[in-house]
């Protein structure tokens, strides 16, 4: 059985799958044998078990080395655990995950992905839409917040990043998930555009995916603060245990940029 996905009819991947083992409310999981499992939200693969640390890593712990003292953390849409593993390998840190689809939940459950995450101390799980969870949500109340999923954001709604921006600290980070340069740049310039009016500083940085078509995909972190490539924490980012993607030098080289990128994307760019 091939699992097969399109890009706006320019590019088709397939991969071999040998059964689906979770399918409810738009979310399925299937295990592939070699990707190991796969998760798909809309029709559209998240990650797979092999290359979880190649995004999930990235994400997380790129914020978490960069902010100064990280203590709460926010992950909007983040009921599959994966991220909350990464980010509860920083012993002082605590979570809050909403989650919008309940059936992700019961996905990471079923399919035995990071539920055991979700089960943590540190950790409080909401189901919720994101920006009802964000409206009740204390001014400064979350060091770092982060936007886990592209498609489940509305990139134009300036009252939600508004809302995002207040329930920041004064020296908060903002991590979203960007989408594709190479097949999408117009979505990728949106979240750009979105966090341009409240970050000193905007910069792009990218993850690699096994299973998501063209294989480098996109974050954005918005900072108001610390910059991502002079201000990481070293002993943070080489020492941190149980890595086995990130480290410092990965940290810096995934803010890259070739010379026609960085053109095109000028003015969404505040480094």
């Amino acid at each position: 059985m091939w699992l097969t996905q399109k890009v706006d009819d320019v590019l088709k991947s397939e991969h071999s799958v040998k059964e689906k083992i979770f399918d409810r409310n738009g979310v399925e999981v299937y295990d592939s044998g070699y990707f190991g499992k796969v998760v798909l939200c809309g029709g559209k693969s998240l990650y797979c078990e092999h290359d979880s640390a190649m995004r999930h890593e990235i994400m997380a712990h790129t914020a978490v080395c960069t902010h100064e003292e990280p203590k709460r953390v926010l992950v909007v849409d983040g009921g599959d655990g994966a991220l909350a593993a990464e980010l509860l390998k920083h012993r002082d840190l605590k979570i809050d995950i909403t989650e919008s689809n309940e059936a992700m939940v019961e996905a990471a459950e079923a399919a035995a992905l990071s539920n055991d995450a979700l089960k943590s101390e540190r950790l409080s799980l909401s189901i919720s839409s994101s920006s009802n969870f964000v409206s009740k949500a204390q001014d400064g109340s979350y060091d770092i917040v982060f936007l886990n999923r592209f498609d489940e954001i509305d990139f134009n709604d300036a009252a939600f990043f508004a809302e995002i921006e207040r329930i920041l600290g004064e020296k908060g980070i903002v991590v979203s998930d960007a989408s594709s340069q190479l097949y999408d740049m117009g979505g990728h310039k949106s979240v750009l555009s979105a966090l341009d009016e409240g970050f000193k500083i905007v910069m792009p940085f990218c993850y690699s995916s096994m299973v998501r078509p063209g294989g480098e995909w996109w974050l954005a972190m918005g900072s108001r603060f610390s910059h991502p490539t002079a201000d990481i924490n070293l002993q943070r980012a080489d020492l941190t245990d149980g890595l086995r993607y990130y480290n410092s030098d990965v940290h810096i080289a995934r803010f890259a940029l070739p010379t026609e990128s960085f053109e095109n994307l000028r003015e969404y760019i505040k480094r």
